[in-house]
């Protein structure tokens, strides 16, 4: 079986590393940035099968980081792209182009459960 590439773009020092530890746990290669610069300088250096990035990162969105992504020499491809958010109260638009432009929103803190699914789904769409 693959192991899945997990690029994580989380500017809390603390989380990032909780969410790199748990992910090689599951079995993948997991590799944390803080910002969208370090992000597309990752992206540039090897491809990811998947991409969790934060929503409210300190001087970015993360979505326009996920775009920027898209770029890079091998970008990711939107289906395995996720925003992950401590906040609920996003508008209407912004939900509507999380969901056209990514795989999903997840809300932290991420259960094990679903970093599972989402790691094994990773795995299996690249032996495809």
């Amino acid at each position: 079986m693959h192991t899945p590439h997990i690029l994580i773009v989380e500017d809390d020092d603390a989380l990032r590393g909780e969410l790199v530890e748990l992910l090689k746990a599951l079995g993948a290669l997991a590799i944390g940035v803080a910002d969208g610069a370090q992000a597309i300088h990752a992206c540039h250096l090897q491809p990811f099968d998947l991409v969790l990035c934060d929503y409210k990162l300190r001087a970015e969105n993360g979505l326009d980081v996920l775009k920027a992504l898209g770029d890079v020499a091998t970008p990711p491809a939107a289906d395995h792209c996720y925003l992950m958010t401590a906040h609920v109260d996003l508008t209407a638009a912004a939900q509507q182009d999380i969901e056209s432009s990514t795989a999903g929103l997840l809300h932290k803190p991420i259960a094990a459960a679903m970093l599972r699914r989402i790691v094994a789904d990773a795995a299996e769409a690249r032996r495809c």
